[in-house]
């Protein structure tokens, strides 16, 4: 009974293995970051974006008929540079962000050729702030601040939870080209009557083993 088991559980394994694929890629990745505050009646916005890059792996997993699952993990980096006043000083500051992502995707790919093959892919995404970091410059004197956005006393919350859509292409079956887009679904603030949320868009090339 000992060696059916094993047996068994050994195509299993076999079986997986066959049907499954690795990729590793990196690319080019653009955030929008929406802060709202409400008083009364009145909600001021303002929309803030960043540029960066990802890099990162996945596993898929093929179902069959054309379907799949995706799991991967990826780091991201963020930056942008603003214009701010603190107390009273005018200056510029310069952020930089640091996650880290776990996206679970479903997919569906359809074959044109032996070398080209188009899919689509959605599903949530999981990203976790591993660094937020402030680097004010005074514009008067040229004095240095640097402010942790994951501060003690910092509403800014680290997780969020991101759900996208997206549709690329691999060729040759060595080279994958996508492009997506993730809306962010939580609030990254626990001030009082404030929202912020992220969107962002992305497009990268990875290999395929």
């Amino acid at each position: 009974m000992k060696k059916v088991l094993m047996t068994l559980a050994l195509v299993a394994v076999a079986a997986t293995s066959a049907f499954a694929q690795i990729s590793v890629g990196a690319g080019y990745l653009a955030n929008t970051q929406k802060s709202s505050y409400t008083s009364g009646s009145t909600t001021t916005t303002n929309t803030t974006p960043s540029n960066g890059f990802y890099a990162g792996a996945d596993y898929t997993i093929d179902l069959g008929q054309g379907l799949g699952v995706v799991a991967g993990l990826k780091g991201e980096f963020l930056t942008r540079t603003t214009t701010t006043t603190i107390l009273g000083v005018s200056g510029t500051t310069k952020t930089t962000e640091l996650y880290l992502a776990v996206p679970v995707l479903f997919n569906y790919s359809y074959a044109l050729g032996n070398d080209l093959k188009l899919f689509a892919f959605a599903g949530p995404s999981f990203a976790f702030g591993l660094s937020s970091k402030g680097k004010f410059t005074n514009n008067i004197n040229d004095d240095v601040t640097i402010t942790d956005n994951y501060g003690d006393d910092s509403n800014y919350g680290r997780m969020n939870l991101f759900l996208g859509a997206g549709v690329g292409v691999d060729v040759m079956n060595t080279v994958r080209i996508k492009a997506g887009y993730d809306i962010g679904l939580l609030n990254r603030s626990s001030a009082d009557n404030t929202k912020v949320n992220d969107a962002q868009w992305y497009v990268g090339v990875a290999y395929l083993f």
